[in-house]
C-alpha cells in the first residue's frame, strides 16, 4: 500500500486509553446452607471499570443451581444502619457496604437455570379460537 493508505499504526493521539479489568471479591454467606455472615465465602468477578452487575454477580457464582441474591447496603446516618436489597434489573449494578458487595444468597433450586429462548415460551398453537358464549343472566354461563 501507498504510504499514508495503510491501517494506522496507534500513536498518542489515535490510542484509548486501556480498560482497566478489575476483579472485584463478591462476599457472600447461605444462611440455608449454615453459613455464617461474619465468616463470608468469596469469589472474584472481573469487569471493565470494577463495577459488576447483578447479572454478572448471578453468572460467575461459583454453586450450582437457581440462587435469589439481596445486597448488604447502607441506610440512613448511622454507621450500623444496613439493610438488605433485592436488585430486580439485572443490569443495575449491586449495592456496596462499607466499599465491598456482600450477597446473602437462598437457594432456590439445586436444579440450573432453565432458560428458554423467547420462541419456546409461548404456548403451542391450539385450534382456532371459539367465541365464548355470553353469560346468561346471572352472570353464570347457560
Amino acid at each position: 500500500l501507498p504510504p499514508g493508505r495503510g491501517p494506522r499504526a496507534p500513536g498518542p493521539m489515535s490510542a484509548s486509553p486501556p480498560r482497566q479489568h478489575q476483579a472485584k471479591l463478591i462476599f457472600y454467606h447461605i444462611p440455608g446452607d449454615g453459613d455464617e455472615a461474619d465468616t463470608p465465602n468469596a469469589y472474584p468477578v472481573l469487569k471493565p471499570n470494577g463495577v459488576p452487575t447483578v447479572r454478572d454477580v448471578r453468572t460467575k457464582f461459583p454453586l450450582p443451581g437457581q440462587y435469589h441474591f439481596r445486597f448488604k447496603m447502607k441506610w440512613g446516618d448511622s454507621a450500623s444502619s444496613a439493610v438488605w436489597m433485592d436488585v430486580p434489573n439485572e443490569d443495575s449494578q449491586v449495592p456496596m457496604y462499607d466499599g465491598r458487595i456482600v450477597a446473602k444468597v437462598t437457594r432456590i433450586s439445586w436444579e440450573p437455570s432453565q432458560r428458554r429462548a423467547p420462541s419456546e415460551t409461548r404456548a403451542p398453537p391450539s385450534a382456532p379460537a371459539q367465541p365464548a358464549a355470553a353469560p346468561a343472566a346471572g352472570g353464570y354461563p347457560a
